[in-house]
């Protein structure tokens, strides 16, 4: 049945301008707004690791607001000692329930507090970053440069120092802000580099692009030394595929330098990430993996406005771990670090389009750039630049004309 009396429409709404806009289109009072736009906008926060206590006393002190509560079936049927649970209100409600929650009376001070940074966090455009990351024109094109003979995508093309310098000129001229130099390859299955030869590969690179391009150049490593020296040479940011874990160094460096620095996830090591990955829900496991990563960054003394995180797209995951993360990377606005996404060339766009050759996965790659923007990517990191440009533009665009 086709509706018709009174011209119903269901309303995508994701956030707060919206809602008002949508609140004005029908002519309700600038009184109205203020009192109905937090009514209009519904969020879900998922909670973990929490007892049939605190489930309790969030089930009673919600559901008593108009919100609700859904809870694990072991965990109400106390088969377990701890789970999770679903939190679904307005965000209206979810402001009458954390000031409760924060009494001295109910012990959950600690819970609403995260739950207050989980929701303030996703209403971010632009999370607070380091003063030299742009973030305010988001989203930024990263470039991959990598002169590495064994790369999946470009291994061997870049060579020589002199195309090499040029070609990363180009890609800033063509619009990317940043300019990301690996010295080692990360494919599946990849050898590992030793430090020396990667040195080798980077330093001279960073240098040359460092004098042209000061506060655009990354170095993609996991080696402190590597990444002390690139910062040495004028690399300005760091790129660890292994969020600070291959060398206990790194996040001295990193911290003394006060650079910012890219964590991502990866599951095992690039030997041997692809062999049968498995995953309880990857969403959730790479969610957890960053707040256990972020809040050691923190502990060892690295600044907040220094994190950025990145989900790492094919490393370690399926197709369908690949598509699941890019179809919730909005989960990860809660977290309130910057997002990276890195799903250029990837095999699983082949795998979708029985495209053999990575270099002929641009068009793909260039669609995950508009999905990744639409997500809340603040930088996406490709190997062309011109159509991913191109389709991150116009996906900004159709963001900023919600509403």
């Amino acid at each position: 049945m086709i509706p018709a009396e009174g011209s119903p429409q269901v309303l995508a709404l994701k956030g707060t301008a919206e809602v008002q806009a949508a609140l004005e289109r029908v002519g309700v009072s600038k009184v109205g707004l203020k009192l109905m736009d937090k009514r209009a906008l519904f969020r879900v926060v998922r909670v973990s690791g929490v007892g049939i206590r605190e489930v309790n006393i969030l089930k009673q002190e919600l559901t008593s607001r108009g919100g609700d509560v859904a809870v694990s079936e072991d965990l109400f049927a106390w088969m377990k000692e701890n789970g999770g649970c679903l939190l679904m209100a307005t965000v209206a409600q979810f402001e009458r329930l954390l000031p409760r929650l924060k009494g001295p009376d109910l012990g959950l001070h600690d819970l609403a507090e995260s739950i207050e940074a989980a929701l303030r966090n996703y209403e971010l455009s632009t999370p607070v970053c380091h003063p030299r990351l742009p973030l305010t024109q988001a989203p930024l094109l990263m470039g991959i440069l990598n002169v590495t003979p064994d790369s999946f995508s470009d291994g061997g093309v870049h060579a020589d120092l002199d195309s090499t310098v040029l070609f990363g000129l180009e890609m800033v001229a063509r619009g990317a802000t940043l300019v990301d130099v690996g010295g080692e390859s990360t494919r599946p299955g990849a050898d590992p580099v030793y430090e020396l030869e990667e040195l080798k590969r980077v330093l001279p690179v960073v240098q040359a692009l460092a004098r042209s391009l000061p506060g655009r150049v990354s170095i993609d490593t996991h080696k402190a030394r590597v990444a002390a020296e690139a910062l040495a040479a004028g690399a300005f940011m760091v790129n660890d595929v292994s969020a600070l874990r291959m060398d206990r160094e790194m996040v001295a460096v990193v911290r003394d330098a006060d650079c910012p620095i890219v964590l991502m996830h990866m599951l095992g090591k690039p030997r041997t990430m692809q062999n049968d990955p498995v995953y309880r829900d990857v969403v959730e496991d790479v969610y957890a993996f960053f707040l256990e990563r972020l809040n050691w960054a923190l502990d060892n003394g690295v600044k907040e406005e220094n994190l950025l995180i990145d989900p790492g797209i094919g490393f370690g995951k399926t197709k369908a771990h690949n598509l699941e993360l890019l179809h919730n990377l909005e989960a990860f606005r809660s977290l309130g670090r910057p997002i990276v996404v890195g799903a250029s060339r990837k095999r699983f766009l082949g795998e979708i389009l029985g495209i053999e050759s990575p270099q002929e996965r641009d068009a793909a790659t260039a669609a995950t750039t508009a999905l990744a923007v639409m997500g809340g990517a603040h930088i996406v990191r490709v190997h062309e630049i011109v159509h991913n440009r191109e389709a991150a533009e116009v996906a900004r665009a159709v963001m900023g004309v919600r509403g």
